[in-house]
């Protein structure tokens, strides 16, 4: 994808352009536009699972959002009425959320002129199934029901769910629900549900980010802290005196945030609540982590910028521990495109958010380290 400027968000009106990149020769071909897309997921712009050709992304469509399924080769596009998160693996259908909603609550959607329900939890909102074969959109869970399965929600609490993801498999689907707490900041809870919404189940920790390993498998990158979350459900950290002490744990780096809040990569057994910490004292930092499709013993993560701005794409081992650091890249991009020495940890920021190709022998990430944002791709 590729947009005219990183140095503010995106507004409604604005426009990106979706590119297909042919990577022997470095040709760049504009084959779509989109005015729904963010700087750390874009369009969920994804590939057709068992479709060589065709792609699928969101886009506005009036003051409503869609979805499209386009193929590369004729520039043939069917639309519909409901954009996706994410597409199960056999292509027939795909999953969506309300990214308004999203946006609004503090998660990663797109901005609308559209009013948005002010509904704490909506029963009439939440994962909508949408049927490439069919048309039909419907809802799979409620934004309802997930905020009351195993929790008593306050009515003055904001919540969403995000960060869809299917098994291998296509048999069960984990995501995170997010919500808005008084104290200002926010809680979440990481879940799995049978892809129809059915056998709900909710994982222990508080998870920032995941990815399947297999089926049965995920690993994530967290923490355990139930005592801290129950004293925020109670209001505690609303006092002026106590409340600088959530600021301090939410800037907290490395090693010490480790050691405090417990924080680590977890291995977790999805419907059990069995977790296993990797690479404590190793692995010091949230990350965005991928399996390796051909070898799930290995796993690519990222780092967020040290103070000297600079991020860290590393090669981990579950079985051995061992660790391969790829490569540090500068996080800040040429003061030509007009950005402040905060950008890196702004909304406009560039993740490296690393990704295997197929076969899992190449890597590719995003950077601005040579003074502009692009595309990477290493072999490993």
């Amino acid at each position: 994808m590729e947009t005219d400027f990183i140095n503010r968000a995106p507004a409604p009106g604005d426009k990106a352009r979706i590119c297909l990149i042919d990577t022997k020769s470095e040709e760049l071909k504009i084959i779509a536009e989109t005015r729904a897309w963010n700087f750390h997921q874009g369009s969920r712009l994804q590939w057709m699972p068992g479709a060589a050709d065709k792609i699928v992304y969101n886009d506005r469509d009036g003051n409503g959002f869609i979805s499209v399924i386009m193929d590369v080769k004729t520039g043939k596009k069917t639309t519909f009425s409901y954009p996706v998160y994410a597409v199960n693996p056999a292509g027939d259908y795909g999953l969506g959320v309300n990214f308004p909603r999203l946006q609004r609550y503090g998660s990663y959607g797109y901005w609308s002129d559209i009013k948005n329900t002010d509904d704490p939890f909506p029963e009439d909102d939440g994962i909508f199934k949408v049927d490439f074969g069919t048309g039909e959109i419907k809802l799979v869970v409620s934004i309802h029901d997930i905020a009351h399965f195993e929790n008593v929600p306050k009515n003055s609490e904001k919540h969403c769910l995000t960060h869809l993801v299917f098994n291998p498999s296509g048999t069960r689907v984990a995501f995170i629900h997010k919500w808005k707490m008084e104290d200002g900041g926010f809680s979440q809870r990481f879940m799995t549900m049978d892809a129809d919404g059915t056998d709900i189940y909710c994982l222990p920790g508080n998870i920032t980010h995941f990815n399947w390993k297999n089926d049965a498998e995920m690993l994530g990158y967290g923490k355990f802290s139930p005592r801290i979350l129950a004293l925020r459900k109670r209001g505690v950290f609303k006092n002026p005196v106590l409340a600088p002490l959530l600021k301090i744990a939410r800037v907290m780096r490395g090693g010490l945030k480790q050691r405090i809040a417990g924080q680590s990569y977890l291995l977790f057994k999805d419907r059990t609540q069995s977790v296993k910490r990797i690479g404590v004292g190793v692995l010091m930092e949230d990350g965005h982590p991928s399996i390796c499709p051909q070898n799930s013993d290995w796993f690519v993560t990222d780092t967020y910028p040290d103070k000297h701005h600079f991020r860290t794409l590393t090669l981990y081992n579950l079985v051995t521990g061992e660790l391969r650091e790829i490569g540090r890249f500068y996080s800040l991009p040429s003061a030509s495109c007009g950005v402040s020495g905060d950008w890196d940890v702004s909304e406009m920021r560039s993740d490296l958010h690393p990704r295997w190709n197929h076969v899992g022998d190449e890597i590719c990430f995003d950077s601005v380290h040579e003074g502009t944002k692009q595309m990477y791709i290493v072999g490993v």
